[in-house]
């Protein structure tokens, strides 16, 4: 988590309580412990510092994706779950948050923007990663993607309500599932083992030199019927 631009919580209160518009940069400002220039410097404007803590969050999951040494799909089981932490490392601000893009419009639009990012990424790692051989490979990559950050953002809209630790497990537990259901479509199968060639039989018989071919023949398939009989 990047503490510097951490939205304080009585500043994400104060937009609560008194409403978004109504809120007045100076008194963020004041709320938030710095001065008006600070915090137009920190945050750009009352939306960004709403959306702040989220950029940090983007930006973290594309050093967990970049630095990781797992297969391509287990690392975004990772990077998701590590989203998932810091958004409930702070329980009181993603209460407060969420509050306001209940009541917000344009913070939910927003808020559907960063969700987009999250996929974008996902989808752009698995694309640098060239998970698939097949053709279908980039359509399997961006519905996985998606498929990740609807089951993430699912079991967090039920932390919020509870803040109970089981929803993480829960996450754990889905996204590992999805991994291996995608696993099986996205990743080229393992080249199948030749067939081990039958051990050669050799039949020696030993006749007179005047024993006749049909003699001869049935000999050998009596050979034969012997040897396959062990």
């Amino acid at each position: 988590m990047i503490s510097s631009s951490a939205v304080p919580d009585a500043a994400l209160r104060l937009l609560v309580d008194n409403g978004f518009d109504a809120t007045s940069v100076d008194a963020l400002a004041e709320a938030a412990g710095i001065s008006r220039s600070t915090f137009f410097r920190r945050f750009g404007s009352k939306e960004e510092m709403v959306f702040a803590d989220q950029e940090a969050i983007i930006h973290h999951l594309e050093t967990v994706l970049a630095t990781s040494s797992q297969p391509p799909l287990r690392a975004v089981v990772s990077a998701a779950l590590a989203v998932f932490d810091q958004h409930t490392a702070r329980p009181e601000a993603a209460a407060l948050r969420h509050r306001l893009l209940q009541d917000v419009p344009a913070l939910r639009d927003r808020e559907l923007v960063s969700t987009h990012r999250y996929e974008r990424a996902f989808s752009r790692f698995l694309a640098d990663e060239d998970v698939s051989s097949r053709s279908s490979g980039r359509a399997l990559a961006i519905g996985y993607a998606a498929a990740v950050v609807a089951v993430h953002n699912d079991h967090l809209r039920g932390w919020l309500k509870d803040n109970a630790p089981t929803h993480r497990i829960g996450l754990e537990a889905d996204l590992e599932a999805f991994a291996g259901l995608f696993e099986a479509r996205m990743l080229p199968a393992a080249p199948a083992k030749p067939p081990t060639p039958a051990a050669a039989t050799v039949v020696v018989t030993v006749n007179g030199g005047g024993a006749d071919t049909e003699a001869v023949l049935a000999q050998v398939r009596r050979a034969l019927e012997s040897q396959q009989g062990k």
